[in-house]
């Protein structure tokens, strides 16, 4: 892996860092300004549909289906002739995505009842919703625009302002109900400025790409006759990749429904313990993966499996090396990072023990869920969208078989387990298809695994001696978040000085 990958690596981790920390930020805002009741209900709600869409239409599936297209169209047909695409692309799904914002605003009243059919008994939640849903239902073609962009970006060489882009969303919506709230107060409702949030924050997350876009002389713009073989192909992929998400998002539906039947508190549990769990994931997981989807997708365009193989195991790597240790020092460390972070207020030891309990069964398939991902952007880019449905599905099957199986045995636990083993499944599924078709992994790179876990097992023997101190039990102060911050700092030191030991190479050549 050359210095500039691993130089765009860290710069999407660490702007994906700052987009996480300022959406914990914006849910305090949004509990300071909202509350808990119906307004912050009524709001969840509206947002939920147009965000729901956006994972479905917009995001992901567009970048996973045109960055790999795009890619062979640059090598094969030249550099017009993919920025010709592009053209055609931004047309075709403008006027899609529009077409879907109109008919959304049309039957907002029926969305919210299908998304929420409790507040049909509540006139006053349901009327608020339906009202903030026409508010912010034109954010789908928003960020589908904005998902584009990303993807020419990327598929450029360039990841620094499609990394950036959630933050301004983020920035929006902290900012103008803020603002609003404190220096304009009445002049519009507090949902509603969180409303506008969204839609300005969509707007900026647009203009932040297009100064890269115009620097790059990207000739984007409206075509006529844009229907072709090449757009069929982004379509078709697309159409794919959109099932897959489908997939995922009725996992997270499953897991919550099946907690739902358990003791209260079981859903909060798992829900707090994904926040955590998704951190390291957006770090290193998905920023590793972003970045090197442009280049797998070279790579099969030119026909290189050598590359190929070279190209998964070097991100297999760049993952792994920060998620392994992650998930020693979360299985160790669970109960200290909630207590620390949450127990205060209504939220006491119980909720942080079977909170932790609930991150560690999660902790078991971070490794997987960060494998999957690469193995997943590998297929992609071999324009193999349907392996990677057919495996989601059979994890999806194993998932709730798990759950159910583990949930009356332990509780809350069980769903993250069953949650951890399914991904780990797929792990193993999708990297046996790969093996099938040339893609393999060298014998050096499991040695550096195991050298990884060797390293993060002793890591976790010395952060068992923090434990002994307590200094979690009595919540948040300033001496126990710096002993937390601590004992993170001097796990990861111990762990890098003994990769060193180990002659570990750190340098992806």
């Amino acid at each position: 892996m050359k210095k500039s990958a691993l130089k765009n690596i860290a710069t999407v981790g660490g702007l994906t860092g700052i987009s996480r920390i300022l959406g914990f930020v914006r849910d305090m805002v949004m509990a300071w300004i909202l509350g808990a009741g119906i307004v912050a209900d009524a709001f969840i709600v509206a947002f939920r549909i147009p965000n729901l869409l956006r994972r479905f239409m917009a995001e992901g599936a567009i970048s996973v289906a045109f960055i790999p297209v795009f890619t062979e169209s640059k090598e094969k047909d030249g550099l017009e002739k993919a920025f010709a695409l592009t053209r055609d692309v931004f047309t075709f799904m403008t006027i899609a995505l529009a077409v879907v914002v109109v008919i959304g605003e049309i039957i907002s009243p029926a969305l919210v009842g299908a998304m929420a059919p409790g507040f049909l008994k509540d006139r006053e939640a349901f009327d608020i919703a339906v009202h903030l849903n026409r508010i912010m239902f034109p954010f789908i073609l928003l960020i589908g625009i904005s998902a584009l962009l990303m993807g020419v970006l990327n598929s450029l060489g360039h990841f620094s302002a499609p990394a950036g882009a959630p933050i301004i969303l983020n920035i929006f919506m902290i900012g103008v109900p803020v603002v609003f709230y404190t220096l304009f107060p009445g002049v519009i409702k507090p949902e509603d400025a969180f409303a506008w949030g969204v839609i300005l924050g969509g707007i900026g997350q647009i203009l932040l790409q297009m100064i890269p876009i115009r620097r790059l002389k990207v000739p984007l713009g409206f075509t006529a006759g844009f229907y072709h073989a090449r757009l069929k192909q982004v379509l078709k992929l697309m159409g794919v990749a959109a099932v897959g998400a489908s997939v995922y998002q009725l996992n997270v539906f499953i897991g919550t429904l099946l907690a739902s039947l358990l003791t209260t508190g079981s859903v909060s549990y798992l829900y707090y313990s994904g926040r955590i769990l998704e951190l390291p994931l957006g770090l290193f997981a998905f920023s590793v993966s972003n970045v090197m989807l442009p280049a797998l997708s070279t790579a099969y365009a030119r026909s290189d499996n050598t590359m190929m193989s070279k190209l998964t195991g070097d991100s297999l790597i760049a993952v792994l090396i920060f998620t392994v240790p992650a998930t020693i020092g979360m299985l160790v460390l669970a109960e200290p990072i909630f207590a620390v972070l949450f127990m205060r207020g209504a939220f006491g030891m119980d909720d942080v023990l079977a909170t932790a309990f609930a991150l560690q069964m999660y902790a078991v398939g971070l490794c997987a869920i960060g494998c999957s991902r690469i193995l997943t952007q590998t297929l992609y880019a071999m324009q193999q969208p349907k392996v990677v449905v057919r495996v989601a599905w059979i994890s999806l099957v194993i998932n709730v078989f798990c759950s159910i199986a583990f949930m009356y045995v332990m509780g809350h636990a069980g769903i993250a387990l069953a949650s951890s083993i399914s991904v780990t499944v797929q792990m193993i599924i999708l990297y046996r298809a790969l093996s099938r078709q040339g893609i393999t992994l060298k014998r050096e790179i499991w040695a550096k695994i195991g050298k990884m876990i060797g390293a993060s097992l002793i890591m976790g023997v010395g952060l068992l001696w923090s434990l002994r101190m307590e200094f979690w039990v009595n919540g948040l102060s300033v001496e126990s978040f710096s002993l937390l911050f601590a004992s993170i700092f001097a796990g990861g030191a111990v762990y890098f000085a003994v990769l060193r030991i180990f002659k570990m190479s750190f340098s992806f050549r």
